[in-house]
């Protein structure tokens, strides 16, 4: 038997009309929404989305943290600025040669130097060799005096003794004078230095920085005297500076483009020491927006480099040498000056960095 067909009143028509138009109009709606790019996104709370975790109470020691925390968010506090440099129309571009300088044992081995030392300083003892190569003097306790002399290009050195004298410090002349005694007779050039004396609690700490055509170089000697006037504490190094000519030095513009370019901000400009401190500078406001959104507000400096004369940088190498190299010293028109490296593409190879793990002999520390 077949249904009778069914038919639909006017008042059913109308009903299913308005509910049609309402999905019609959810539809629309949320296509639009999906599609949105300018739809405001609910607010999320400080540090991330909010967990079930029940916030810890704070304490004094324990501040609530906040939206810069690095617990609880990526983002840094920090001033968003940058240097650049530029060339000066007067800035020289005359390429030349220039003489550089590298470090040396010469004939001095570890094992007679570190005679050498442990006789000077009064330690007792023959020198007895180190898985690394490296021979100490004395130390069989761990109060007694110790002479080491590392097998490094630098054929570095250091005296330690760990008595701890109570007092008043010596005099700062004085230590310095007790410094180039002992120094002096193991070649140290005492006359030639640039003399620092600090503090470090009761004890003097005296350095000597060799100094090559007016710039210091972190070659240097140290030595700390106690209350008593007893050294407690010297290190240095016992090779010598051998000079290389020849070395081909671009001009002064040519050196800064190269600097400028990506993947050399090694070669410079980098702050001399000596040459003064930058002055204070501000990012200028106010922050704009654009479309509601805020604007990351950056300053750039701009330094112009006016002058230039030629110098010496120095750089470590991988197995722990210390080159010193023709660079200039540039001055910016904020009256600063910088180091640039000089020689030639030639003279300058770059490799990519690796993990230190996986270098086969790891340079040992030069400084």
């Amino acid at each position: 038997m077949q249904l009778p067909p069914l038919r639909m009143t006017s008042g059913v028509r109308w009903v299913l009309g308005v509910v049609g138009a309402l999905l019609l109009l959810l539809a629309v709606g949320v296509a639009v929404g999906g599609f949105s790019t300018d739809a405001e996104p609910a607010a999320i709370p400080v540090g991330g989305e909010s967990t079930s975790t029940p916030t810890p109470t704070a304490t004094s020691s324990d501040p609530l943290p906040t939206a810069l925390d690095p617990a609880v968010s990526a983002i840094r506090q920090g001033d968003v600025r940058a240097t650049s440099f530029e060339a000066g129309p007067d800035l020289p571009n005359t390429p030349s040669v220039a003489t550089g300088y590298r470090v040396t044992p010469g004939r001095i081995t570890p094992e007679q130097f570190a005679r050498a030392v442990a006789q000077q300083f009064g330690v007792l003892g023959a020198p007895v060799e180190a898985d690394d190569g490296a021979f100490t003097v004395g130390g069989t306790r761990g109060s007694d005096p110790q002479v080491t002399v590392f097998d490094d290009p630098l054929v570095r050195w250091q005296y330690t003794d760990p008595t701890l004298a109570p007092g008043k410090p010596v005099d700062a002349d004085q230590a310095r004078r007790i410094a180039t005694t002992l120094l002096s007779p193991l070649g140290v050039p005492v006359d030639e230095l640039e003399w620092q004396v600090g503090a470090d609690q009761n004890r003097v700490v005296v350095q000597g920085w060799l100094v090559l055509k007016g710039l210091r170089t972190e070659l240097g000697w140290t030595v700390v005297v106690d209350p008593e006037g007893e050294v407690v504490w010297a290190d240095g190094f016992a090779g010598s500076l051998a000079p290389v000519p020849g070395y081909p030095l671009m001009g002064a513009a040519d050196a800064l483009a190269r600097a400028l370019r990506p993947g050399w901000e090694f070669a410079g400009p980098t702050a001399w020491t000596g040459s003064g401190s930058a002055p204070e500078l501000a990012v200028p406001g106010p922050v704009p927006t654009v479309k509601g959104r805020p604007v990351l507000v950056a300053g750039v400096g701009v330094l112009t480099v006016t002058k230039a004369e030629v110098g010496l940088a120095q750089f470590w190498q991988p197995d722990g040498s210390l080159l010193i190299l023709p660079s200039y010293i540039v001055t910016t028109d904020d009256d600063r000056s910088w180091t640039l490296l000089g020689v030639g593409n030639a003279y300058v190879t770059v490799r990519p960095l690796v993990p230190a793990g996986e270098q086969p002999n790891p340079a040992a520390a030069g400084r």
